[in-house]
């Protein structure tokens, strides 16, 4: 799925790099060239991200808003990200618009002018944002105090090659761990016994560097 990003702050920077991870096509503008150069080497990649304006039809058209899915507003401003997601909506007929909002008394706005997902960034953005995500496979659920680990939650899909293996045959990353395995029945506690499933949830703690090889062994195809 081909998503827009506007706004490479703190929550786009790592909404893209869970996006990506997780196989969709994303696309950042950012008026910082910094931001957009710390992102392009972060991911290997100069067509993650683009300068200029996200504000700015022509920035929009430019960035292939017409094919996007989903536009994700994150600029620091909520007059930026409004006018970003009525641009996508009216100009381009984007199927979905989701936006940051700062301001709480803002919420009620936004969606009276029909953007079809606000996040205010009081509560957990990052993983709300996620959950709307057509076929999200893997989630942000905290960062730790620990310096550089992360909580995830990683949905496992019916062609993964660890669906019916046992967790203690499962070779994961070496500084990434299972925390709990979520199953139809209910949780169930990290037993080397537990035999995985598609469509369990995996909760695991990892570190930013280690998420994509964690991801692509839960979810992988052998």
């Amino acid at each position: 799925m081909y998503i827009v990003v506007v706004g490479c702050g703190n929550v786009g920077s790592h909404l893209t790099k869970a996006l990506v991870a997780i196989g969709h096509e994303v696309l950042v503008i950012d008026k910082d060239p910094l931001r957009c150069q710390t992102l392009q080497e972060e991911l290997g990649s100069v067509d993650v991200a683009i300068l200029g304006d996200g504000t700015v039809l022509d920035v929009l058209r430019t960035a292939g808003v017409a094919r996007a899915k989903v536009v994700i507003a994150s600029a620091s401003r909520d007059e930026d990200n409004l006018a970003v997601c009525q641009i996508a909506k009216h100009h381009f007929n984007t199927p979905k618009t989701m936006a940051l909002v700062k301001q709480p008394e803002n919420e009620a706005l936004f969606k009276l002018l029909g953007v079809d997902v606000t996040i205010n960034v009081t509560h957990p953005a990052l993983a709300t944002i996620e959950e709307e995500i057509p076929g999200h496979a893997l989630v942000h659920l905290m960062n730790l105090k620990a310096p550089h680990t992360e909580m995830v939650s990683i949905n496992i899909p019916s062609d993964a090659s660890v669906a019916g293996k046992s967790l203690g045959d499962i070779v994961l990353p070496p500084n990434s761990f299972i925390s709990l395995v979520v199953k139809s029945e209910g949780p169930k506690l990290p037993k080397d016994s537990i035999v995985i499933e598609s469509g369990d949830d995996v909760v695991a703690v990892t570190s930013p560097e280690e998420e994509q090889l964690l991801y692509e062994t839960l979810t992988g195809v052998e």
